[in-house]
């Protein structure tokens, strides 16, 4: 059996974020037998999703940290307070104290050191095959991996796993988004620069390195990586298994969906767009208005001029509101005319439901990236908004599907409309277009199963080889 310990905090209540984890063990199925381990901010939330399939650590009470904090407001805030610096050197500085003297006594007294060092994660570390981080362009500079601020947690951890003598791959991930994260960083060429030689340090570091989109395959062969050590492979969330006909058309009726009624159009909405959209107006909540107003008004044409049912799909719900796609969805709600053809969705669901729910739709509208793959792999024809500096967007490009790309900041009603128009006239022909796309593409997302095993083989093979003198 392979143990694989995922150094990261994959959670749960974002669908994109656990149908990555969800195409991960799909992809391990390569490797046979294997028991995954990972890291969780919210072990009771985690635990109840990922149910059997995950072994979950609790990285706050590992750190000794307070659960009360509020972690997802540093998360997601573009500025650093000193308050919330103070609290990240303090986080950092226990991180590195508990890591160095666990290495450290674990080298000289080896096993003895679990008496010492009791929480299971220790051992965990000691006994796993192989180290696993950077999901979904998490291996950046501010260890938002693991829910909790680890100053250079993408240095420390491959330096760690080396010292441990494990080996560390960073798993269909992204170049690092560290750089519009902070102002300080955007606009510091001194300290983008130090970032830079850190990051090539670390990447120098991991033994694979598999990543999901070209932008970011290019960025790490520039840094001088040896070719065999970096391929492109693509987003394990194509891997994820829709849930069955049947549960797809309980839920339906559940929900009220009447598919024979008008053609079925989904929909997903992020905040973090909404709040952050129009940067000339002087509040966030200026700008979420202004665009849940336009979003309101596109289906309003959806409803009336198609006749559509449009389904507004929560891709996200937690942790806290902030995070919450059900909070902007109903907003979106109560400004559209024609209430009785939109659907608002509240339950929660799985990704392979969302994807089941997803599937039966004739077009589908996405601000979150995963469910626009959760689209396209069923075949159904999408329209992506995102930033223009969003390199996921390059996952979407893979599939030939640079048209249904719309930037936000180019975003405005009559243009998208007029974007919707298009690609419904040729509905028929994006089906068919990716119909030869997506097993392809299945086939990459796979291949990152198939270079860490056959990675892990060679390793063990060169383990268990004689040495010559």
């Amino acid at each position: 059996m392979i143990r694989i310990f995922i150094a990261e905090n994959v959670p749960s209540l974002n669908k994109g974020e656990m149908a990555i984890m969800e195409g991960m063990l799909e992809s391990f199925k390569t490797l046979g037998e294997v028991q995954v381990a990972m890291l969780s901010d919210l072990p009771h939330i985690d635990k109840t999703r990922y149910k059997t399939n995950i072994k979950i650590f609790d990285i706050k009470k590992i750190l000794l940290l307070n659960h009360k904090l509020d972690y997802y407001h540093l998360s997601t805030s573009n500025y650093l307070s000193l308050s919330s610096l103070f609290f990240i050197i303090k986080v950092f500085l226990l991180f590195i104290y508990q890591h160095l003297l666990f290495i450290t006594l674990y080298k000289i007294l080896g096993s003895k050191s679990f008496v010492l060092f009791k929480s299971e994660i220790w051992r965990e570390y000691a006994e796993s095959d192989v180290i696993i981080i950077g999901h979904d362009g998490t291996f950046g500079i501010m260890g938002g991996t693991l829910g909790v601020p680890i100053f250079l947690y993408h240095i420390f951890m491959p330096l760690f796993a080396k010292m441990l003598g494990k080996p560390i791959v960073l798993y269909a991930g992204s170049i690092p988004q560290y750089y519009n994260r902070y102002k300080v960083f955007a606009h510091s060429h001194s300290i983008r620069w130090l970032l830079e030689k850190v990051t090539r340090t670390s990447l120098n570091m991991m033994d694979l390195i598999t990543v999901r989109d070209r932008i970011s395959y290019q960025y790490f062969k520039g840094t001088g990586l040896q070719g065999y050590k970096v391929f492109l492979t693509a987003d394990p969330s194509f891997l994820v298994k829709p849930a069955s006909l049947k549960r797809v058309e309980v839920i339906m009726r559940r929900e009220g969906i009447v598919k024979s009624t008008g053609p079925l159009i989904g929909m997903t909405v992020t905040r973090e767009i909404a709040n952050k959209l129009y940067q000339d107006l002087e509040y966030s909540r200026n700008s979420y208005r202004k665009h849940i107003i336009m979003l309101s008004q596109i289906i309003d044409y959806l409803t009336s001029k198609l006749g559509a049912i449009v389904i507004i799909l929560p891709h996200c719900i937690g942790y806290g509101k902030k995070n919450d796609d059900r909070i902007i969805n109903a907003d979106i709600f109560q400004l559209c005319e024609n209430k009785d053809r939109v659907k608002l969705i509240l339950d929660e669901y799985g990704p392979g439901e969302l994807k089941g729910i997803i599937g039966q739709c004739d077009l589908f509208i996405g601000e979150r990236i995963h469910s626009v793959i959760a689209a396209m792999s069923m075949f159904v024809p999408s329209i992506v908004i995102s930033y223009s500096s969003d390199y996921r967007l390059d996952i979407i490009e893979m599939l030939d599907q640079k048209y249904a790309i719309c930037h936000v900041e180019n975003l405005d009603t009559n243009s998208f409309i007029s974007r919707v128009n298009e690609i419904w006239l040729q509905r028929e022909n994006i089906r068919m277009n990716l119909r030869t796309k997506i097993d392809k593409i299945k086939e990459c997302a796979k291949l990152n199963g198939k270079l860490l095993k056959a990675f892990l083989d060679v390793r063990k093979i060169d383990t268990h080889r004689p040495r010559t003198i």
